[in-house]
């Protein structure tokens, strides 16, 4: 169970943010653009991973080294699509 934030704002960033986390595609969007804003990619994943736990009361992935391996999988996915 979630618990939603006290600060109205934050709210609402989080409800415009629902639609794009609640998809593969716009989970891994979300990582690259906060990668720029943190110093490691472990700590871009926790971020994007903790808003979707504010959101959806639940991870969407087991930790970083699962996520890893996902996007890698995108990745060669992505290339192969060129």
């Amino acid at each position: 169970m979630s618990i939603p934030p006290k600060d109205p704002k934050q709210l609402i960033r989080l409800l415009d943010l629902a639609p794009k986390l609640s998809t593969r595609d716009g989970f891994v969007d979300e990582y690259f653009v906060r990668l720029k804003h943190h110093e490691t990619r472990s700590n871009a994943y926790w971020s994007v991973e903790h808003d979707h736990m504010s959101i959806f009361g639940r991870t969407r992935y087991n930790g970083h080294e699962v996520f890893a391996s996902v996007l890698s999988r995108w990745n060669n996915k992505r290339r192969s699509d060129l």
